[in-house]
């Protein structure tokens, strides 16, 4: 293949030999970088996550999966977990109906790709393969689609702050901008939305600053 150039950001913290075998690949150029979500960024958009299957389980186990599903989903237009090793090896005292149940629910409700790996070698191909279909641009139908699903899971980060039900979720986006947006407000550019009242928006400013500093 003539003058093949597929960049890859790439979140610091992987190493080892996986990223060796991804700078093995004709065309490829890594930008190592801290990505907040998210291991690997492909062209147009998407993103790789990649997990052991120990750290896949465990995330299904103690919920942690769907807050990190949706902040992917917030900011990426596709996403994709690459899952290395057995998920059915018997761990965390979990039940393979849990497993089934994640899986379904990524796949179908989320639109998330989950791809089995047996080792960094592999994972290593996929990643490269993926970034060269994912340099294919994509309809135009299909990118509004995916704005519409972004939106929602947006909704759905903000509905989980306390208080906000989900159209007072849509109308705060409308107001303040991004789910960051909202994050990052005072308790009084939230009150001035006349979305929340006073008491509500200084109990949200409240829990998103925790531990940021002593009170």
């Amino acid at each position: 293949m003539e003058n093949l150039h597929l960049p890859i950001r790439v979140d610091k913290r992987e190493k080892g030999k996986i990223i060796q075998r991804i700078e093995e690949l004709e065309g490829v150029e890594l930008e190592f970088t801290d990505l907040d979500v998210g291991d690997y960024v492909l062209p147009n958009g998407v993103v790789i996550e990649r997990k052991s299957a120990a750290d896949m389980v465990l995330s299904v186990v103690d919920k942690s999966l769907w807050e990190n599903a949706a902040k992917l989903k917030a900011n990426y237009r596709q996403v994709i977990y690459i899952v290395e090793g057995d998920l059915y090896e018997p761990r965390f005292y979990q039940q393979a109906l849990d497993i089934h149940r994640a899986l379904a629910h990524l796949t179908i409700a989320l639109g998330i790709s989950v791809l089995p790996s047996p080792d960094a070698d592999n994972s290593g191909m996929l990643i490269y393969l993926t970034g060269l279909n994912a340099q294919i641009e994509p309809d135009p139908v299909d990118r509004e689609a995916e704005s519409d699903n972004r939106r929602k899971v947006a909704e759905f980060i903000l509905s989980g702050l306390p208080g906000v039900a989900a159209d007072e979720a849509r109308d705060l986006l409308r107001h303040v901008g991004s789910v960051r947006d909202v994050i990052n407000a005072d308790a009084g550019t939230l009150a001035q939305t006349d979305v929340l009242d006073p008491e509500r928006a200084e109990r949200i400013e409240s829990v998103v600053t925790y531990g940021s500093r002593k009170s």
